[in-house]
Formats: C-alpha cells, sequence, structure tokens
C-alpha cells in the first residue's frame, strides 16, 4: 500500500528519531497548523499531569513516560523486529550519572556483530594466542576491517529505520496523536524550567550561571 508521506508526518518522524537522544528536545519544531493539534482530550490529559506535577523531576518523569509509550507504540506496528526500540537506564561513559537511553535493536546487534567479527579475525590472526602484541601487529589489522565492515551497516540501517518511522507514523494516527503529546509535555517542561531559573535569578543571591 503506498503511504503519502506529508509534511507533517515527515515532521513528526523526525521529531521521534530525535527523541533517542537522552534528554528531551531541544530544537524548535516549526509551527504548525491548527488542524496538526493536540485534541481537546489529549490536551487536558497532558495538562492534568502538568498541573499534579509541580517538582522539576515530575516533568522529566511525565517525558519519559511519555516518549516510552512512543516507542511501546511504534515496535507494536513497525514490521520488523531489527527496529524495535527499547528504553533502559545506563550510566553515561566516564560517569555514575544514569540516563533514560532509548535506542533500536538494529544498533546493538551490529555493536554485538562488529565485536564478535573482531574476535574471531584475531583468533585467526594470533593462533598463538590474543596478545597485546599480536592485537597490535599488521597480521591483526584484518579484524578491524571485519569489525568495520560491520558497523558500516549502521547507516544503512539508520535511513530505513527513518523511513519505516515515517511510514508508521502516516498510518497510526495513534502514534501521530503521541508525538504530539511528548511536544506538549516538553513545551510545558521548558517554560517551568525557564521560569524558575527567571525566579532564582530575581532573588537576592542570584546563582553564577545566571550571569552566563
Amino acid at each position: 500500500m503506498h503511504v503519502a508521506l506529508t509534511t507533517k508526518t515527515i515532521l513528526l518522524a523526525l521529531i521521534s528519531s530525535a527523541l533517542l537522544s537522552s534528554g528531551p528536545l531541544r530544537a524548535q519544531a516549526t509551527a504548525q497548523a491548527d488542524d496538526d493539534s493536540p485534541s481537546d482530550a489529549a490536551r487536558s490529559d497532558v495538562e492534568e499531569v502538568i498541573v499534579r506535577g509541580r517538582r522539576m523531576s515530575d516533568f522529566r518523569s511525565a517525558l519519559e513516560t511519555a516518549r516510552v509509550r512512543i516507542y511501546d507504540l511504534f515496535n507494536d506496528l513497525n514490521s520488523d523486529d531489527a527496529f524495535d526500540v527499547h528504553c533502559q537506564h545506563e550510566a553515561a561513559t566516564g560517569t555514575r550519572i544514569r540516563q533514560h537511553i532509548c535506542r533500536p535493536r538494529f544498533i546493538d546487534d551490529i555493536s554485538s556483530a562488529a565485536a564478535q567479527a573482531w574476535m574471531d579475525g584475531l583468533r585467526d590472526a594470533c593462533p598463538d594466542g590474543v596478545t597485546q602484541d599480536c592485537i597490535f601487529s599488521e597480521s591483526a589489522q584484518q579484524a578491524m576491517s571485519m569489525a568495520q565492515a560491520e558497523e558500516a551497516l549502521q547507516p544503512v540501517m539508520q535511513q530505513q529505520f527513518e523511513l519505516e518511522m515515517a511510514r508508521v507514523i502516516a498510518e497510526s494516527p495513534e502514534l501521530q496523536q503521541a508525538v504530539l503529546d511528548y511536544q506538549a509535555l516538553e513545551r510545558s517542561y521548558d517554560e517551568a524550567r525557564g521560569g524558575r531559573r527567571a525566579r532564582r535569578c530575581a532573588g537576592a543571591s542570584p546563582p553564577p550561571r545566571c550571569s552566563r
């Protein structure tokens, strides 16, 4: 079945792909027409969450839940399990700070395949044992080439993922609404953050970051 990829659909697909980053979106979305706005019922639900969640941690929790809902819907509707997106809390590299990370399955599959190809290549290049000298020897370069060949698949898969996201969004009003609901929550979060910062900076002893 042919699916028309409208400007709205493409925008929503790009937004949803951007949600794979660990934090809320920071790019300013293009203003949408009135018929692109969330329904009155959906807006009411979003506002209820905002009214009840006055702490910034509550806003972040609501955003996290909204993002997971987008990918749960996408996982149910896409045509390939390799595109399924799973979210979990992970420590950022080099720190103990845990972030909420979402990524499609093919990224982990490709990373695993590249690591396996590298180890297989090293075993072939180092018949007497995988020593440090052998790892950095010229004969072991083939192992790195094998790993890089696996990693080269990621841009191709990423492009296919984005096309699949656009297709699924075009066919699913429910998923479209989930992305718009996330945007509404994010705008409210940004407004709350801006208001809190303004109040702190207006105080008698503003923090140093207010001068930045």
